[in-house]
């Protein structure tokens, strides 16, 4: 059965957190939904050259305030490392893009701890601790123009931002 739309796929995410103690079955859950969902005119999205721009496409306005995003990114568009609330998913529509994912410790600082490739029905999703914006440690950089699918626990936009990074150099570029 096909979902109608985004929308649709985030209300019936939250029926389904609400139906839960056990967060960890929200990922899995998304990744086997998405593929079913009908999704907007990609190109009617705002964009901005050398950048990306996030469209809202949902947001909870009770005590938990999970929001879903669409990202548009334009080639070589990179995010600074940065944090998550407790919960993010990530999911591409179009394109393909290297995240790096990092740890962070008190006696190594931020440490690189894997790159990897994503492409077209990729999808990650990530469960840290409630309360904190420094979850799933990572950096995004577009490879080719596209587009991903986002959701969030918390308003991302409050997640820590890591100024110096290590520098990582992915060279498997390719996607099966």
């Amino acid at each position: 059965m096909q979902i109608s739309s985004l929308e649709t796929l985030f209300q019936e995410l939250l029926y389904q957190r609400d139906q839960t103690s056990d967060f960890t079955t929200l990922g899995p859950w998304l990744q086997r939904q998405i593929a079913t969902c009908h999704l907007p005119d990609l190109h009617k999205l705002a964009f901005s050259a050398h950048t990306y721009t996030r469209t809202p496409i949902a947001k909870e306005d009770t005590r938990q305030n999970f929001e879903a995003w669409i990202i548009r990114w334009d080639q070589d568009a990179e995010t600074p490392v940065h944090g998550h609330p407790a919960f993010s998913f990530y999911y591409v529509i179009s394109g393909m893009f290297q995240m790096d994912c990092f740890s962070q410790s008190a006696t190594n600082g931020l440490q690189c701890q894997n790159s990897q490739l994503m492409c077209t029905a990729d999808s990650t999703w990530f469960l840290g601790k409630a309360g904190k914006y420094d979850n799933f440690i990572h950096r995004v950089k577009c490879l080719e123009p596209g587009h991903t699918f986002h959701v969030y626990s918390e308003d991302a936009q409050q997640g820590v931002l890591f100024p110096t990074a290590p520098e990582v150099h992915f060279n498997e570029a390719y996607c099966v």
